[in-house]
């Protein structure tokens, strides 16, 4: 007996550059290396995404037509048909704002540190509507902060893209294309790290992970509550975590939490912030996250971003 196939939604819509809050640039904010989740899968000049919303996994294909100033973002989808198009129009615009930041006032923030003597200004002109991507999903923010510790982006997303593939749950489209979800804490919580390693190749990283997803299993941990409480209360209760350190919990709370005051600092922004704002001083990562935050205070996420896409282009 031949099985039913699903009725499946496909939709195509724009989202015009006046509903964007200033300058976008697609290509660098993905490629930017800067999140907490793996990087969308880039074709040419599209990039697809698999995500579930309204609790239906849905593909989608991006590419930007113009220049930073004038553009417009051509957006396919995929879903199977549970909602009319209106409702998942909506639902995926939605989702894109936040995710790309798409609402960031990036004009106030040029306007905000444009003085000659902020070296941060120079970024400006060469990375104009670079924006910082939002997770949506605060286990899988958590748990890609802990592979991205001490590992290049490549590995950490290889090491990501497994865990998917032997864990998570796969969702086939009509186009005939298979996709991996990004598993669930009780799938990560019932395995022993020695498994995970092996499957994986994230070596150390394999036991805070575990051990983290059980205690989001055990209700030993509410993310929902740690992302709401204030910077400095959150860091503490991260830091008391299994296997996170100082870059990785800023890495949960800007890119996961959305709090922008927080400002990972990795070897990258630790020499570029002691080259450019101490005259090559040793100072500690502690430091350097310390001085970001005050000096940039609601943009340190931002500036953190900047400096590090900037730096790592050989322009500093």
């Amino acid at each position: 007996m031949a099985g039913l196939s699903t009725p499946t939604l496909h939709l195509t819509f724009e989202i015009s550059g006046a509903e964007v809050n200033g300058p976008l640039n697609l290509t660098g904010t993905l490629l930017s290396a800067q999140t907490c989740e793996p990087e969308w899968v880039k074709d040419g000049a599209s990039f697809t995404d698999v995500e579930v919303l309204n609790g239906t996994p849905v593909k989608y294909t991006l590419s930007q037509t113009g220049d930073s100033d004038r553009f417009s973002l051509n957006v396919r989808a995929t879903q199977a048909d549970t909602v009319t198009p209106i409702e998942l129009a909506l639902s995926l615009k939605e989702h894109l704002s936040y995710v790309l930041g798409l609402k960031d006032d990036l004009v106030l923030f040029y306007r905000r540190f444009v003085e000659e003597d902020e070296v941060l200004s120079l970024t400006f002109t060469r990375l104009r509507g670079l924006r910082l991507m939002r997770g949506t999903d605060l286990f899988q923010a958590l748990t890609c902060s802990l592979l991205s510790q001490n590992n290049s982006v490549r590995l950490w997303n290889r090491s990501a893209r497994l865990m998917m593939k032997y864990y998570g749950r796969v969702v086939r489209f009509s186009d005939g294309s298979q996709e991996f979800l990004f598993p669930r804490a009780r799938a990560l919580a019932r395995l022993n790290p020695r498994e995970l390693r092996s499957k994986t190749s994230m070596g150390y990283r394999a036991n805070p992970i575990v051990n983290v997803s059980r205690m989001v299993v055990d209700g030993d941990l509410d993310l929902i509550d740690l992302a709401g409480r204030q910077y400095e209360d959150a860091l503490d209760l991260l830091l008391e975590l299994p296997g996170v350190g100082p870059k990785v919990a800023d890495c949960f709370l800007l890119y996961g939490a959305g709090q922008l005051e927080a400002a990972p600092v990795d070897v990258w922004i630790h020499r570029i912030v002691s080259k450019l704002y101490f005259r090559g001083e040793k100072v500690s990562r502690l430091r350097t996250a310390r001085f970001l935050r005050e000096r940039f205070r609601e943009w340190a996420g931002y500036a953190q971003l900047y400096l590090f896409d900037y730096a790592r282009r050989g322009q500093l």
